[in-house]
């Protein structure tokens, strides 16, 4: 069954549009500053404001929800799709302060890769995003969810030579258990972008 479309409707994915857009800026931002090596002030405090305007979309989302009788798709999904990709930004943001908190070298070899790796699949998302509501692109939106499926499984394979090396070249302990932490956020970010994407093809199966 096709998506009916009334214009009030696209509302929704109008703004579910912003938010992955919003996170992609805000996986730039930390891609940018991981590879500068730079957690400043500024610069936490530009991801921190990415962080706050993904709370404000997904309150308007939610807000939406309670006073629309119609929605696109099931009010559900919308309400879980924009939460999940919430959560996205939270976690980019809790690295971005940890790293800073920490005083790390943000441009270290594997940190580099995983920032790039999530900036990827903050992109593949946004893509799938873009294109939900025209049921004549949904081949096209399955195929960036399998991208952020194979990045997904590239994260899991840069965190397992990440804390190998770690455990192998680092000698100081609270070194250790600080990068650690960092990567399996990092690493957690991405199963959270595959997560989304699992939102997003269940959505697609129920009105397929």
């Amino acid at each position: 069954m096709a998506f009916n479309f009334l214009p009030k409707e696209v509302k929704f994915f109008d703004y579910l549009n912003l938010q992955s857009e919003n996170i992609v800026k805000a996986a730039d931002c930390f891609k940018t500053a991981v590879k500068k090596g730079c957690f400043d002030e500024e610069t936490v405090k530009k991801i921190k404001d990415f962080e706050h305007e993904g709370d404000t979309l997904s309150h308007e989302i939610v807000d939406m929800l309670n006073r629309t009788f119609i929605t696109p798709i099931d009010r559900e999904d919308i309400y879980t799709l924009a939460n999940t990709l919430d959560d996205i930004l939270d976690m980019i943001n809790s690295m971005a302060n940890r790293i800073k908190l920490y005083k790390l070298s943000a441009n270290e070899d594997y940190m580099v890769q995983f920032a790039d790796t999530i900036a990827q699949s903050t992109q593949a998302l946004a893509n799938a995003v873009k294109h939900m509501h025209d049921t004549k692109r949904t081949r096209r939106v399955l195929d960036h969810c399998i991208e952020v499926n194979r990045l997904e499984n590239m994260g899991d394979q840069i965190r397992e030579k990440a804390i190998s090396n770690l455990f192998e070249t680092e000698k100081d302990p609270i070194m250790v258990i600080k990068w650690k932490e960092i990567y399996e956020v990092a690493e957690g970010t991405l199963d959270t972008c595959e997560h989304v994407a699992k939102v997003i093809e269940s959505i697609l199966v129920k009105h397929g």
